[in-house]
């Protein structure tokens, strides 16, 4: 375990960072990823994400239970614990805040395809229609049916949650869920937008994020993160 922990740390706080310079948080908010070859996770802890630090990390498993660490766990770990139990293909999750993506959590248009990196939410992105917080094992598993197969769910007026093989896959998830948004937004005010058909979805989520373009959309965020950070 110890050969993963030092990766998914630095990692975490990356997504910290990279989350809230991005807007997507702001004071509220969760990252987590699964310990490759265990039944824990790594979970920041009920803190703003732009805090977070290493040290404050903390390790659960999936009752839910802190293994490790000592600040008080997120009031959503029930969340986490039900989305990578249900879905042995998660390995990180993002509970954010978006603003333009929570429109559509509110109303009855949903967000769907109509851009490149927007493929990835063809058929439209789901939305968890109670308000409550996901505080609860019951409330997690019902948020973990609603998600299904899918990159993310709207959490009716009150956040969004992206998933990934990867922390860095999470991320930009919860980046490009947000840009879908805010494009099929401005869409909306000049008429109706046209949306991708399902082979086109298809071919390009395919096309936009393989392997080699998720570490250099990753790297870039970073890079711009840390670049303006000490200017």
């Amino acid at each position: 375990m110890k050969k993963y922990l030092a990766r998914i740390r630095r990692d975490l706080v990356a997504a910290c960072r990279i989350l809230s310079h991005e807007g997507l948080v702001q004071g509220f908010g969760h990252v987590s990823a699964r310990i490759p070859d265990s039944d824990l996770f790594v979970l920041t802890p009920r803190m703003s994400l732009a805090l977070v630090a290493e040290k404050d990390l903390l390790v659960l498993n999936l009752n839910g239970e802190v293994v490790q660490g000592k600040k008080a766990a997120p009031f959503e770990t029930p969340l986490h614990t039900a989305i990578f139990t249900a879905r042995k293909d998660v390995g990180a999750i993002a509970r954010i805040h978006a603003r333009t993506a929570n429109y559509f959590s509110v109303t009855e248009k949903r967000i769907d395809a109509v851009h490149n990196h927007g493929s990835f939410f063809s058929g439209g992105v789901p939305v968890f229609v109670k308000t409550d917080l996901v505080s609860t094992p019951q409330l997690g598993e019902e948020v973990a049916v609603a998600l299904g197969e899918k990159p993310a769910i709207l959490l009716r007026g009150n956040g969004q949650v992206t998933v990934g093989r990867t922390i860095p896959e999470a991320v930009v998830m919860a980046i490009y869920l947000e840009e879908a948004a805010d494009i099929l937004y401005g869409a909306l005010q000049i008429g109706t937008p046209t949306l991708l058909t399902g082979d086109e979805s298809s071919r390009r989520s395919r096309e936009a994020l393989p392997p080699v373009d998720l570490e250099r959309a990753w790297r870039f965020f970073l890079t711009r993160m840390e670049r303006q950070k000490s200017s």
